[in-house]
């Protein structure tokens, strides 16, 4: 199971900059401002000199480990002394590492979709032979980049007056050109976050107005349609813990609880928009909580 990151970035594509892309065409883009803060603040080791001793009391610790589940999605009036016990007793498990979203989602993986995706990986080699699989999934990586790189020109605060698109993400550039219009207010792009209580770390892919509604973005590609959330696996899972996380970080003073996964399709066909309204967010932050207390249960 160690390749199941690489697995996952190959599925679901990645967030980097690509360089030397090849240019298919180039796509005339209309001067406009967008208000956007692109900082890209490295991440800064939790603070964990003021974690008092507290033993090795387990009966504590397993309370503090419940306490996540009932962990709220947004920022309250005043906080609740259970809260302050999570933050102390993950900054100890987090002491050397702070683990990404995908890394808890991966840990976490029901034996049945580790399977799945075992079958599924089984299958390819015995299609395309092992070198072949491995080079598949190289260029299923480079492509999400790209394409991610792309997006991030097209909506950053300079766009550029020609982009280029490579050959291989001509087809999800299609797909995704009727969504653009709808997608203003770009307040961030590939935000770095990491949530001060829970202990987790990830990659905002966009944070901005989609229809009126102020939400969370996430890019994904697939060859096949998704017309529901459920058919994104644990995709509204990482929205919604971008969202907590955003929601506790004193640089953002927005309020969040809303969500978008578009999925980019490689044949043209116009992009899925997947909205996740109040009720959704609350629900996967829910399941997410779960996760990250079975993740953080595993850590000894």
């Amino acid at each position: 199971m160690n390749k199941l990151n690489l697995e996952f970035d190959a599925l679901y594509g990645a967030l980097q900059t690509p360089k030397n892309i090849t240019c298919k065409e180039k796509i005339k883009i209309q001067d406009k401002e967008f208000s956007q803060n692109q900082n890209e603040i490295p991440f800064s080791k939790l603070n964990c000199n003021s974690v008092p001793n507290l033993g090795i009391n387990h009966n504590c610790i397993k309370d503090n480990l419940n306490s996540i589940l009932k962990f709220p999605l947004c920022k309250q009036a005043s906080e609740k002394p259970e809260l302050k016990s999570v933050k102390v007793e993950l900054e100890k498990r987090s002491e050397l590492y702070i683990p990404s979203v995908s890394k808890i989602l991966e840990k976490t993986m029901s034996q049945e979709s580790i399977e799945n995706l075992q079958r599924w990986k089984k299958f390819m080699i015995s299609k395309m032979g092992e070198e072949e699989f491995q080079k598949y999934q190289k260029e299923l990586l480079a492509n999400g980049q790209n394409l991610h790189a792309c997006i991030n020109e097209y909506l950053g605060v300079t766009p550029k007056l020609e982009l280029c698109i490579e050959e291989a993400i001509a087809g999800h550039w299609e797909s995704l050109k009727a969504i653009f219009p709808n997608i203003n207010a770009i307040k961030l792009l590939e935000e770095r976050i990491a949530h001060p209580f829970l202990c987790y770390k990830g990659i905002v892919d966009c944070l901005a107005e989609y229809k009126g509604h102020l939400v969370v973005i996430d890019w994904k590609t697939s060859k096949k349609k998704k017309n529901s959330l459920a058919s994104t696996f644990d995709n509204p899972l990482q929205i919604a813990a971008y969202i907590g996380a955003l929601n506790f970080d004193s640089r953002h003073q927005h309020k969040l609880s809303k969500g978008l996964i578009v999925v980019a399709y490689e044949d043209g066909s116009k992009a899925s928009t997947l909205f996740m309204d109040e009720r959704a967010v609350q629900r996967y932050w829910k399941e997410w909580l779960l996760r990250v207390k079975m993740y953080w249960d595993s850590i000894e």
